[in-house]
């Protein structure tokens, strides 16, 4: 290429007036032909402006769900069943209460195979079947029960030995006459001594001899006095080791074996 040849190239590329056909114009790249980098540093020496950016679509708005059958966690399927009862009840036509109703009806039918096949497991590993623990037949329960009347008879006799019932009353409280005679009965079947402690230093019929409250209701329960009547605490005659038994009316059978449950077993070793 001569000098002179090269020269005028050079001279055309650096001509701020263009030597070529007018270009067709859009309304949004006028701007940028009339610009030049003469004028505008950050415009670039570009042959054509850029391309317009491609216009964001709402990815939400165009997507359909996926099918409910073939969702693979359980939190795609809540949020799709969600997402249709919504519909269904913000817009109940026939079509979206029909395909609501059709996925209630699948996460159903996916429930009990679930159900089914769980139950099925349980029956074949003992390690899970809470019946190899606490047999539920008729038979089971009642050997049981007979089991576990022995073993309250055998605590509250030994217990006895060194262990009393504190009964905490007042002399207004209905619940407090309903369980005084069930407290007698109480210690003539099982020898459990009974002792009666009056809070408003009125008496029982069954407790005439009942001392009144002189602050050992502060002893006995650790500092926070007796709220509730009636109210039964099994106490150390020596040690005045004190285990509440529980406040309200309470049937025999039901103290006797939370003086066993509390004196004779762990936390969790009957369940």
């Amino acid at each position: 290429m001569t000098l002179r040849v090269f020269s005028v190239v050079l001279l055309i590329l650096l001509c701020p007036i263009g030597l070529h056909a007018e270009p067709t114009l859009s309304s949004g790249d006028s701007g940028w032909w009339e610009d030049t980098p003469w004028r505008n540093p950050d415009r670039g020496f570009n042959w054509y402006p850029p391309d317009t950016p491609p216009k964001k679509t709402d990815k939400k708005a165009t997507d359909k769900p996926k099918p409910i059958k073939d969702m693979k966690t359980m939190e795609e399927l809540q949020k799709e069943l969600a997402r249709l009862k919504d519909l269904a009840i913000m817009h109940p036509t026939q079509a979206n209460v029909r395909s609501y109703l059709e996925a209630q009806t699948y996460v159903m039918d996916k429930s009990s195979l679930f159900a089914d096949v769980a139950r099925r497991v349980v029956w074949a590993t003992p390690s899970v079947d809470y019946n190899s623990r606490s047999p539920t037949a008729t038979f089971a329960q009642l050997s049981k029960k007979d089991m576990r009347s022995a073993a309250q008879a055998q605590t509250l006799a030994e217990l006895s030995r060194d262990f009393g019932l504190m009964f905490f009353f007042r002399s207004d409280c209905p619940y407090c006459h309903q369980q005084a005679p069930v407290l007698r009965l109480l210690e003539q079947q099982y020898g459990m001594p009974v002792m009666g402690v009056s809070m408003d230093g009125g008496g029982l019929p069954q407790f005439p001899d009942a001392r009144r409250d002189n602050g050992i209701s502060m002893i006995v329960s650790g500092g926070q006095g007796i709220q509730t009547v009636p109210a039964l605490i099994l106490v150390h005659r020596e040690t005045r080791q004190a285990v509440p038994i529980g406040t309200g009316a309470l049937a025999i059978d039901e103290i006797v074996e939370r003086i066993r449950v509390l004196t004779r077993t762990r936390p969790g070793q009957e369940f």
